[in-house]
């Protein structure tokens, strides 16, 4: 009877070591880089099954005993329940700071978008028009007081002048169409925009903007227009997040030039402006920028 207990006992041990390295991960508590947050482990089932705070399952292949899946990083904890066969893991992903609501963020960079399509001559006559409106509607108030006529001819040129505005400001938003953003984004990370010059992708959580990417074929980057538009997008990016897009641009020149001098690396570099982060890679084809606080 006492073999027969050892026996048991010592076949418990060792199922129980199976059951335990049936299924790990390789943190208990993760913190999102760039746009999601990359959650690896081992696996002895074909397929692993994970759950994030609940939500809806999705599953993935195990390769080679090893697995991996990205969880996009939101403004608060996220719980991931992780399950292969009858083995269960349970995961924290780390919350976040957004850097934006979304709304907001592509209202103002679609208007920057359609600005530089402008003449400069007429960026800065939009300009001194949005600054000076109270001003001008005070001076008209009180001109037609004392000279209702002269207030009258000040009133439709000032009209004129807006129309003439209007109409140029509708050529450029049509000139920039594929440029612009959308004004409003279902959750999750997804391309925003794409064009042959860049692919500007976001993380969108509850109307939250939480990370930006911006991704350029590294031919482009080789053309003079690739590389004015990369200039003017990634300037046009940083400035409605609030940085300071000479000195990102500065920086940048810097990256590019060392990543120029060992071109096999793939190594992730961060450039910091005004709270916001820069983290910049590269791949055999793409360049990829993350913006995120």
């Amino acid at each position: 009877m006492k073999k027969l207990l050892l026996g048991a006992l010592g076949l418990l041990t060792v199922t129980l070591a199976g059951c335990s390295n049936a299924l790990t991960t390789n943190k208990s508590t993760y913190h999102p880089t760039a746009l999601t947050a990359v959650v690896k482990g081992d696996a002895k089932t074909k397929h692993v099954t994970y759950q994030v705070n609940d939500q809806a399952k999705h599953q993935v292949k195990v390769a080679a005993g090893t697995y991996f899946f990205q969880v996009p990083a939101a403004p608060q904890d996220q719980t991931v329940k992780i399950t292969a066969g009858s083995a269960h893991k349970t995961v924290t992903v780390k919350a976040t700071t957004k850097l934006a609501t979304y709304q907001t963020f592509a209202k103002q960079y679609n208007q920057l978008v359609t600005a530089s399509y402008l003449p400069t001559k007429v960026q800065k006559q939009l300009q001194t028009a949005q600054k000076t409106q109270a001003q001008t509607k005070k001076k008209l108030a009180a001109l037609a007081k004392t000279d209702p006529a002269a207030a009258a001819t000040a009133a439709k040129q000032q009209q004129a002048a807006a129309q003439k505005l209007q109409a140029q400001l509708a050529t450029a938003k049509q000139k920039a169409h594929d440029q612009l953003l959308p004004t409003r984004a279902s959750d999750g990370v997804q391309n925003l925009v794409t064009t042959k010059d860049a692919t500007v992708r976001a993380n969108v959580q509850d109307g939250q903007l939480m990370g930006l990417a911006l991704i350029v074929p590294t031919k482009q980057m080789k053309t003079k227009n690739g590389q004015k538009q990369f200039g003017t997008t990634f300037a046009l990016l940083g400035t409605t997040l609030k940085a300071n897009p000479k000195t990102v641009i500065k920086k940048f020149e810097k990256v590019l030039k060392d990543a120029k001098s060992n071109s096999s690396s793939t190594n992730t570099k961060t450039i910091h402006s005004n709270g916001i982060r820069f983290n910049t890679g590269f791949s055999t084809d793409h360049l990829y920028i993350y913006m995120t606080k």
